[in-house]
């Protein structure tokens, strides 16, 4: 486990633009860039102000970015930044690096250059998650063999995007939203394996830091039934099974998460926002799948609260709480954060909370509350931006709390 720990390089850097240094330094910055301006466009959008310029139907659009745009450029970051840690290998930089990010680049300008076939936007879209595949998998295979999940995951994402472009090019009809959803659950499938691995050693090593040695701990047969809880519910409901079955599946899969973190000792670590950060993404996830139990058995909640938990809650969660972690670890900083990127943790959740769960306090108001939880999740991230741009662009160097 302790590979995945701490995202570190210790290498002396040239003085100027390290951009292209690791991949983290590219991929968090496009992403954190990424999730701002395209929450930014949907508000546009949903609040009439724009209209799409691709081919495609702007709710779809948006789905799609969030989840193979700002979603994938984050893993991207973080797997080819700590697949060389897990076997002490040169990670992949300068010209292939640059390469790669240029291929998302283009993935995420053909969806707003205007009167572009949708063939050559689903083209170049495409490519991305197979060359990041291609660029990871002499890692993944060099290392434990339990990190060869991720080279799954990746597949399942490539796999829900072609589907995703199928449908606007018109080879497939109605899948769509099941090529949606299953990109979603690949990605917090993701979050839920990383979470297990690292969040009690965060955990453990901060409490360490701060003078209060604890040991944190998982059962082993929960952390297994949690994950493989998880996986089932998410495939019953990709592959249609009945409304029962699903729920079953994500009600137990939500005790179990829950479980897991009864030994992780969350009441100890309120007063390092660092860490904490990654307790409440695990948090949403256990809410979350409890809301897609609720939501296929009941009427009490919307179709669309579960998803927005996952989505805007769970993954943009953790993504914000592991890229703030790892770029300052990565570029000699403490592994400290100041009050203005609290401030961007604050935000995120509470854009996701509200606009997952608002509307179910107050229908009447679904748009208001859409609008302004878009609105919070976006400026959350445009001040992590702000604020790590400098750390991600220049070289290592020792400092305080950012």
């Amino acid at each position: 486990m302790a590979e995945l720990i701490q995202i570190r390089d210790t290498r002396q850097q040239p003085e100027g633009t390290a951009l292209f240094d690791v991949g983290l330094r590219p991929f968090f910055l496009g992403a954190g860039l990424f999730a701002t301006l395209s929450l930014l466009w949907w508000i546009a959008v949903y609040g009439g102000v724009l209209s799409s310029a691709s081919g495609w139907p702007p709710h779809w659009q948006h789905a799609h970015e969030m989840v193979f745009g700002f979603g994938a450029a984050a893993v991207a970051g973080f797997l080819l930044t700590a697949s060389a840690n897990w076997t002490s290998t040169a990670p992949l930089s300068g010209a292939p690096l640059s390469a790669l990010f240029v291929t998302w680049v283009l993935g995420r300008l053909a969806f707003v250059v205007p009167g572009l076939p949708v063939m050559l936007v689903a083209v170049v879209d495409s490519a991305f998650l197979p060359a990041l595949l291609l660029a990871l998998w002499p890692a993944l295979r060099a290392g434990k063999r339990k990190n060869l999940v991720f080279a799954f995951w990746l597949l399942e994402l490539s796999v829900a995007n072609v589907v995703c472009h199928l449908e606007v090019v018109g080879h497939v009809a109605g899948v769509m939203g099941v090529a949606l959803r299953a990109g979603v659950y690949g990605l917090v499938m993701m979050v839920a394996i990383l979470s297990g691995r690292v969040v009690p050693g965060f955990t453990q090593n901060a409490l360490r830091r701060a003078g209060r040695p604890a040991e944190t701990r998982t059962h082993p047969w929960i952390e297994l039934g949690a994950k493989a809880a998880t996986l089932c519910a998410f495939a019953a409901d990709v592959f249609g099974l009945p409304a029962p079955v699903v729920a079953a599946l994500a009600l137990l899969a939500g005790l179990l998460l829950a479980a897991r973190m009864i030994g992780w000792r969350t009441w100890q670590i309120l007063d390092e926002p660092i860490v904490w950060i990654l307790h409440v993404a695990h948090g949403l996830l256990v809410l979350a799948m409890f809301c897609m139990a609720l939501e296929h058995v009941t009427d009490l909640f919307a179709g669309s609260t579960a998803l927005h938990l996952f989505t805007a809650g769970v993954v943009g969660t953790m993504v914000l709480g592991i890229m703030s972690r790892a770029s300052l670890g990565h570029t000699g900083r403490p592994l400290r954060v100041s009050r203005v990127t609290v401030l961007s943790y604050l935000l995120v959740i509470g854009g996701a909370l509200l606009r997952a769960v608002g509307p179910l306090a107050a229908p009447e108001a679904y748009q208001g509350l859409a609008l302004a939880g878009g609105a919070s999740w976006a400026l959350g991230y445009g001040i992590f931006t702000a604020v790590y741009a400098p750390i991600l662009l220049g070289p290592r160097a020792d400092a305080e709390a950012l």
